[in-house]
């Protein structure tokens, strides 16, 4: 478990399943309302970081199984809503409460998140920020963009990211669904080289920026 305190949002991360998914629970210092990003297994991991808290809501930035095994659980457990993309509302076993939308909000506490809908990884995908921390799901990681499995659905997260994540700051810390964090100008640079070189037309899967 770790805990960052950053611009008025306190942060805890926690490693959870068999795919090192990242869950993160995201607190107001001043009220103690908290948000639990993504639902994977070992849910009970999620909840222990959210004790002392009030779990006002649960947002899933997509709904690949590895992110929602732990959901009926953890929504059983807190009674709170739960926010996703319209696209991929189908793949939960209840109904969500709240649909994410592009240049949308969610607020607890004093803090008030915006909505980044960044698709190619899935339909619905969606990144969080507050300030200049992102919560970027699967659609962007250490050295490379997320999985895609057609050579359009990379064309287009390539196209969300440039327009919609890298527009950002440089000093923008990248807290992804697996994994390690990275920072957003790191990632620039190496999607900057990534773009600068000729690439073989079929492109997509597992990509890296400087290998591939």
């Amino acid at each position: 478990m770790a805990v960052v305190h950053r611009d008025g949002l306190e942060v805890r991360k926690v490693s959870c399943g068999p795919y090192d998914n990242n869950v993160y629970v995201l607190v107001c210092p001043k009220t103690k309302q908290s948000v639990i990003v993504d639902t994977p297994l070992e849910p009970e991991k999620a909840l222990a970081e959210a004790k002392g808290t009030k779990v006002v809501g649960i947002l899933l930035t997509h709904c690949h199984q590895d992110h929602i095994l732990g959901h009926k659980q953890i929504r059983e457990a807190t009674g709170a809503p739960v926010w996703v993309h319209p696209t991929e509302a189908s793949a939960l076993p209840v109904k969500p409460d709240h649909a994410f939308g592009h240049n949308g909000s969610v607020s607890f506490g004093t803090i008030t998140l915006k909505t980044i809908h960044v698709p190619g990884h899935t339909t619905g995908g969606t990144a969080l920020l507050w300030g200049d921390q992102l919560f970027s799901g699967d659609v962007l990681f250490p050295n490379g963009p997320g999985k895609t499995w057609s050579v359009e659905a990379f064309k287009q997260l390539v196209t969300n990211l440039r327009e919609r994540i890298f527009t950002l700051p440089d000093d923008v810390r990248v807290y992804p669904g697996h994994g390690s964090d990275t920072v957003l100008g790191r990632e620039k640079e190496q999607f900057r080289q990534f773009e600068s070189r000729p690439h073989k037309p079929d492109l997509h899967g597992d990509v890296l920026w400087l290998r591939d």
